[in-house]
Formats: structure tokens, sequence, C-alpha cells
């Protein structure tokens, strides 16, 4: 076998070198300018004119858009078309999208980030949304480690590979019966937020902290004590459903948060600074008093 001359193996080396960091590069500028093509676009898309179909629609079909302040309601004007021109809006099982279901979907979760536009929930590409509960496979594995599927009503999901799934019958719902603790886009556009930032990431599904801190302490707290509710048939200003998972208790906490806020306030008021710090807002300050 012919021996390669080290010359020849250190210019190979160079080579190798070369071509990785001229990939990296084109890599890291490619990552730049589509970065700053997308701050211009939206810079853009925030100054156009909001229509008036629009306007019409929020002031109609959003209940929640009355009780913004008038700061809030120009902000979500200039936040929303953002959601409304990057995400796919896809009508499923049958049902036809229309610029009023695209409207109140980005309206509620719009609010979401009113305090902090986060990226526009940079990690959602499409929101399918279904006439009514829709049916998905689903899989449980047993203490024994055996893996059993079915399939099983929802009324929505937020998937891992950039979807969310709702049922327009339960947005309706929520619309024509507000400020109840209960709102399923906000539940789901909140599972984005926690995937996002980990929010309840340091907790165990049996409440263990993980990570101790101010907000895996709390938040672990009333997790269990949800659970402890749940198990005795009492009830809580929480839903039950959020006793399931700490992912699903922070979706839960966050539907209090914005649909009752001043229950949340006055009976969990560590919980809701905490999370009026998250969001970087104070709905218990603008929505009506429910005594």
């Amino acid at each position: 076998m012919k021996a390669v001359p080290r010359p020849a193996l250190k210019l190979r080396k160079i080579t190798e070198i070369a071509g990785c960091a001229s990939r990296f590069l084109s890599g890291f500028i490619f990552h730049i300018i589509s970065h700053m093509i997308r701050v211009l676009k939206r810079y853009f898309i925030r100054r156009r004119p909001f229509p008036e179909e629009w306007q019409n629609l929020l002031n109609s079909s959003v209940p929640y858009y009355r009780f913004l302040p008038n700061q809030r309601k120009q902000e979500l004007k200039r936040h929303m078309p953002v959601i409304l021109e990057e995400k796919i809006f896809e009508g499923c099982g049958g049902l036809v999208m229309t610029e009023e279901k695209r409207v109140v979907i980005a309206a509620y979760a719009t609010i979401l980030i009113l305090g902090e536009p986060a990226g526009y929930y940079p990690d959602l590409k499409a929101i399918l949304l279904y006439p009514d509960d829709y049916v998905a496979p689903v899989h449980q594995e047993d203490e024994h480690g055996f893996m059993t599927e079915g399939h099983e009503s929802r009324s929505g999901e937020s998937w891992d590979l950039g979807s969310i799934v709702l049922s327009w019958k339960d947005i309706q719902r929520d619309i024509h019966e507000p400020f109840n603790g209960r709102n399923l886009i906000f539940h789901e556009f909140a599972h984005q937020l926690d995937d996002r930032y980990g929010m309840s990431a340091g907790i165990g599904e049996d409440g263990r902290v993980y990570k101790p801190s101010e907000w895996n302490n709390l938040l672990a707290s009333e997790y269990r004590d949800l659970i402890r509710q749940a198990e005795l048939g009492r009830p809580s200003i929480f839903d039950p459903y959020g006793a399931s998972h700490p992912a699903e208790f922070f979706s839960v906490a966050t539907e209090t948060f914005f649909e009752d806020s001043h229950r949340m306030k006055r009976e969990k008021p560590k919980l809701y600074e905490l999370f009026r710090q998250f969001y970087k807002l104070d709905p218990a300050s603008w929505l009506p008093w429910k005594g």
C-alpha cells in the first residue's frame, strides 16, 4: 500500500477544515439574511391599514376584544395580521375555512402574546380546524411496558410537529359563554408557549419538582393540589383536566388567568402574580368583575 506524503495529508486536512468553515459560514449568513427578511416583512405587515372587515369581526365575534384597554386593542391590531399572514389555516372534516374563523382564532392567539410577541409562535406552522370533536389515535403504555392502541374524541390538540388542531363547535361555545374560565384557543396556544419555554418541563407527572425555582415550586404545588381535589371530587377554580399532566395544568391555568382573572387573583394570588409576570399582562385590570 502506497503511503500518502505528509504534505498531501496536511493539505487534505486544511481543505476539509476550510470546507466545514465555508458550509458553516454559508449557513450562518443564510440564517441572518432569512431573519432580516422576516423582520422586514413583519414590519411592513404591521404597518398595513387594518381591514374594516377584520374590525367588524373583532367587534362581533371576539367578546374578549371589547374589554381590552385601547392600547391593547391597537397592539392586537398590529400583531394579529402577522399571525394571519404567516400561519396556514385549514378546514378539515368537511369544514369550510372562512375569514371569521381565521380572525377569531388569530385574535385569541394574539391576546396571549400581547405582552411579548415572542416570535409569533415560531414553531407553529398550521392551524387545523374541525367542525366538531375529532377522533385521534392514542397509544398508552401500562405498568408492565405493554403498549395498547386506541382512539379517543378530542376538541383540541397541540402537536410537536408544528400544528394545532381545534374544534369550531367548542370555539363557538367559548364565544357564546365567555369568561367562565374555559377557552380552547387559549389552552392549545398555551401549549405552544410551554413547548417553547419549558414552563412545565421542570415538574414530573406526579408533581415532583426536578429543578427547584419559584415558578416550578408553586406550579407543582398547585398542580398537586388540583390532583387531590380531582381525586376527592371537589370543585376547583381550575378544570380537573389540568390534573392529568403538568403541561395540561399550565394550559388550564392559562385559561383561568385570562378568562376568570378576578377569581384567580382572589383565590390564587401568588400563582396569578407569576402568570402576570410571565405573560406581562394583567387581565384582572380590564375584565369585568364577577362577584
